[in-house]
Parts: structure tokens; sequence; C-alpha cells
């Protein structure tokens, strides 16, 4: 099942899922418009229009214990917070660096943390119920060398003591330790995974795997994980490929289903992009045990 984006050049990039367990939000990343969404229930329609309170490119999204929808929003340098109930921007927090582009966000412990794709750090804002604490760059993964890390998505560990980081120009996986706030990479048997969008389901991690061959071609997978408990190894446990004119970026788990968004990032590399954009509505694809 597919659902309908409304717009021209929406160019969508996030999703998460809303608190009543069927809805979801999507966000545009060409000119910051939040959409919402329910299964079964049609075409996705604007929650948040394009440009409000700054907001001109919305990435990735997460909702907080305190029901506020956080927006990253990309190299604008701002995590935006807005009150579900009512749509009222709650807070607007930027990281006061450039250049920088806040990609993907994920909530632990009482913060909200936040990949920087244009630097190798990890920020963090503590959330209380009624505010959004300053930015504070957490993790630096600068002394690791790792290159053109382009960190992209970040969930919390199973076990909810730390995070994964995906670094998807180096194909690495990052554990991340919020009491020490060290790093580390997680040994992968030397598979590759691009990770953009991350989520749990179960005991296995399904990755948005979008990969540069080394003949210049790219291919789209939605990439399955099996992760050691002490989070320092894991396997390749599934990938099924995804086409160019989707390019999935990003994954949630709503009512038992994925929900993939098909950016189409690859197609307007290609000049190919086209209205509509879409979000598909898939199952959950049985990793090897």
């Amino acid at each position: 099942m597919r659902y309908v984006i409304p717009g021209e050049a929406v160019f969508p990039e996030g999703v998460t899922e809303a608190p009543d367990g069927r809805g979801f939000f999507v966000s545009g990343s060409a000119d910051g418009t939040i959409f919402r969404g329910e299964l079964g229930g049609g075409d996705l329609t604007v929650w948040g229009p394009a440009g409000s309170d700054g907001r001109d490119s919305a990435l990735g999204m997460t909702v907080d214990p305190h029901g506020r929808l956080l927006v990253c929003g990309g190299k604008s340098g701002v995590l935006f917070a807005y009150d579900l109930a009512t749509g009222a921007l709650a807070a607007r927090r930027p990281v006061g660096a450039e250049p920088t582009l806040l990609n993907d966000v994920c909530v632990l412990d009482g913060h909200a943390y936040v990949t920087d794709s244009l630097r190798p750090v990890v920020w963090r804002f503590a959330l209380a119920p009624d505010s959004v604490g300053p930015a504070e760059e957490y993790f630096d993964l600068t002394p690791h060398d790792p290159g053109d890390a382009y960190l992209n998505g970040i969930v919390p560990t199973r076990d909810g003591t730390g995070l994964y980081a995906a670094a998807q120009g180096t194909g690495e996986l990052w554990r991340l330790d919020p009491a020490t706030r060290a790093a580390a990479r997680v040994d992968l048997g030397g598979v590759p995974v691009n990770g953009d969008g991350m989520v749990w389901v179960d005991d296995v991690l399904y990755v948005c795997d979008n990969t540069d061959e080394p003949d210049g071609s790219a291919r789209y997978w939605l990439t399955a994980l099996h992760l050691a408990d002490d989070g320092r190894s894991g396997v390749l446990a599934g990938r099924w490929e995804r086409t160019v004119a989707d390019t999935p970026t990003t994954v949630a788990y709503v009512g038992g289903r994925l929900l993939l968004v098909n950016s189409q990032f690859g197609a307007r590399r290609e000049g190919t992009a086209k209205a509509p954009f879409t979000v598909s509505e898939v199952g959950v694809p049985l990793p090897a045990s």
C-alpha cells in the first residue's frame, strides 16, 4: 500500500509514529512541511505548513514523552518542538554552529539526541515537561577519525543503556554510551551498512541502507541486523532491495507494519523525480534467524 503526499516537490525525508499507535508524521525536506497520515486512512494531509517558525526544511522526527513532536531542521541548525495537541511551537533550539545539518533524532532518559551530518558530533537537549533545554555537543567522534562520517540515523539500544548512530558516509554503525560519552564502532563483520533511518522490531534493527557501488551507481536496501546484547558486534540478517525511484530514507514501525518514506533523492540526482511522492506501507520482512 502507498500513501500519497500532497505537493509537487516534497522530497519527504523523516517519519515517526504518533502516540495513538496508528497515526504517523512525515517531513518534507524541500520546504519544511510536516504531514500527517493514519494507517488505512488514505492520503496524507498537511499538519505543519511550509516555512512555519522559520522551518524551511524538515528531516528526522520523533515524539517525546511530553507530547511534543521534535523536528530536525537540517542546515538551519535548529531543533523544533511542537505541541501535538495544538500544533503550536513549543521550543526552537539552535545549536549555534556552522556548518551544520541536523538530520535525525531519538529520545533516551529525558534527553533528545540529534545527529549532525556535517560534523561528526551528536547534540543533546534536555527534555522537561514544559521546556526543551539548549543544545549541548555531547558526543564527538573526531578523535576516532571517522573521515566523512555523515552521521544520520540514531536509535536507542534495545536495553535502553545507549544509542546506535549510523555513519552513512563510511558504512559504519557506532554505539554511544551516554554515561561515559564514549563511542565505539560496532563490528559488523566487514559488511558496510550506510544507514539512514532505523527502527527496532522486536530484536531486529531495520535500516534504510543506501549504498554507493564502486562503479558509481547506487543501490537502495531495507537491511536487517541482529546485534549482540553488549552492542559490540552484529550480523547481517537480511537485505531487501528498493528502487531508485523510491530511495527510502527513513522507516517507522506503526501498527505492526513498516512505513518507508520514498524520498526520490536518487531519482532527483538522475533528473527523473516526479510527483506524486509517497510512503510505502509494507509487512515486516522475516530476517534469517
